[in-house]
């Protein structure tokens, strides 16, 4: 029988940030030597004593079922970080599988989202997945929220705004005035606010500021946070999320029905990683900082358009100056031997624009980005 693809699925697009990499893996494979500037996964090993409690807690019989909200101890250890009861808190396999859970739980079909350009490529199409429609808002210059381009894009049907501080691909960290006029916004106009947090705990500017200051979870936050970046725990499949315990029943139900639960031993290894691995998590961001100021001092002794990142392990740079008529990734990576992620992943406005992440060695950073002045000529 002849397969033909559902609407849904053919409207679909691939991961933009996978992509790139599997194709650079690729021609790895092949022999080619490649610089990786792509994918955000910390080059970091999850901190040992992580790896020592999922492996006691397998010897110790937790390899069977958990509950579908999770395991009830991490949810009671993210419960004491956030102050919130462990009703309100779902465990989840990544942040990512939270942020689909939490869409469908709010999405009738044909409600819109808001996203705030450039954002991350799988939002757009988690939105469409669970029947919704996603809505492009630009940013302003320094890629922070304009109030006033995002209440022109308000209407009847628009249900949420993601937020995503600090933000891939920007590494722009919204300030707090920032975060209280969306806030207000939010709350004014009947808006669910989905804040990823997954990199709070990536700041090496100024101070982070969560939307849960301003927004309670009774007014429609839904905060994401997950284990990936911070703990280097990005295999491990490891999130959660925290809501009303009204829309975390909704998410239950629906993981119920499709993951389960994440790895029940896992759970346990996320308990150690946070009460456990403060200063692992120091030690890493204290590296992230000194990769930061390489590739800044590098990409202003050459005169490169970008903003200043606060956070995260990304920058986003404008090679619209030396590439022509062809995608900045894709002629980079024939060109330079340099595997980075296309701006069109973020937003239809970057087509000029590359993500590099720096969260690879210090080695791989700079003969890289070496690399890439010699293929744009500078």
């Amino acid at each position: 029988m002849k397969y033909t693809a559902p609407a849904r699925l053919l409207e679909l697009e691939e991961s933009a940030t996978l992509k790139a990499s599997e194709k650079a893996n690729e021609m790895i494979a092949k022999g080619i030597n490649i610089y990786k500037l792509d994918v955000g996964e910390p080059d970091f090993s999850t901190p040992r004593k992580v790896i020592d409690s999922a492996y006691n807690a397998m010897l110790k019989g937790y390899t069977h079922y958990a509950s579908s909200a999770g395991v009830l101890q991490l949810r009671q250890a993210i419960a004491e970080k956030y102050s919130v009861n462990p009703s309100n808190v779902i465990i989840t396999p990544g942040s990512k599988q939270g942020i689909f859970y939490a869409l469908y739980a709010l999405l009738n079909p044909g409600d819109e989202v808001l996203l705030l350009n450039p954002a991350w490529s799988s939002y757009k199409q988690i939105v469409r997945l669970t029947g919704g429609v996603p809505v492009e808002v630009n940013t302003d210059e320094d890629f922070e929220p304009n109030l006033d381009i995002i209440m022109n894009k308000l209407n009847k049907k628009t249900r949420a705004i993601i937020i995503n501080s600090p933000n891939n691909p920007t590494g722009a960290v919204y300030g707090d005035k920032i975060v209280k006029q969306v806030s207000q916004l939010a709350k004014e106009n009947g808006l669910f606010v989905i804040s990823d947090e997954i990199y709070d705990q990536l700041v090496y500017e100024g101070d982070y500021v969560s939307f849960r200051k301003y927004m309670g979870y009774e007014d429609g936050l839904i905060l994401i946070n997950g284990f990936s970046k911070a703990y280097a725990m990005t295999g491990w499949r490891l999130g959660y999320a925290i809501a009303s315990p009204e829309i975390i029943k909704q998410m239950v139900k629906i993981q119920g029905h499709t993951a389960t639960s994440p790895a029940t031993f896992a759970q346990l290894a996320g308990i150690t990683a946070l009460k456990e691995c403060e200063e692992d998590v120091k030690t890493m961001v204290k590296e992230f900082s000194e990769r930061r100021k390489i590739i800044i001092e590098m990409l202003d002794k050459k005169g490169l358009k970008y903003v200043r990142p606060k956070g995260a392990f990304y920058f986003f740079i404008d090679l619209g100056k030396y590439i022509k008529g062809a995608d900045p990734a894709e002629y980079l990576l024939e060109k330079a031997r340099v595997s980075v992620t296309s701006g069109l992943g973020f937003g239809e406005s970057y087509p000029t624009y590359i993500r590099i992440s720096y969260a690879t060695s210090r080695e791989t950073i700079i003969s890289g980005l070496n690399n890439i002045f010699s293929a744009i000529g500078i």
